[in-house]
């Protein structure tokens, strides 16, 4: 993975100065999108980057909504996180082809009981 790339993806979705003090939950997304990876997927990939930049926005847009303060009568202002969120399903859609298929399906053939 380029984590160079990933890096300044980050900083621009998370839109802040220095993401360099973020590196730690960065890596940490890296390391659980490399265990999501198919066996033959290329983790350098520019899909890859993106898609694990904007899981390590995600969470670090949670991280900072825990640290605002609410207060009885107030609503937290979370479209910045549902933006997130939604980006992080674009990424993920574009990186399906790269990513293992973990779903269960239930099929019914005929003939068998």
């Amino acid at each position: 993975m380029n984590d160079a790339k990933i890096m300044q993806v980050f900083q621009l979705l998370a839109v802040i100065p220095d993401a360099e003090p973020w590196r730690d939950l960065a890596e940490a997304e890296m390391k659980a999108v490399e265990a999501e990876l198919r066996p033959d997927a290329d983790s350098n990939d520019k899909r890859v980057s993106f898609y694990v930049a904007a899981r390590a926005n995600v969470q670090y847009r949670r991280i900072i909504a825990q640290s605002i303060p609410t207060y009885a009568g107030t609503v937290s202002n979370d479209a910045e996180s549902s933006l997130a969120e939604r980006l992080l399903r674009v990424y993920r859609a574009e990186c399906a082809p790269l990513l293992r298929d973990d779903a269960f399906i239930f099929m019914h053939t005929e003939g068998c009981s």
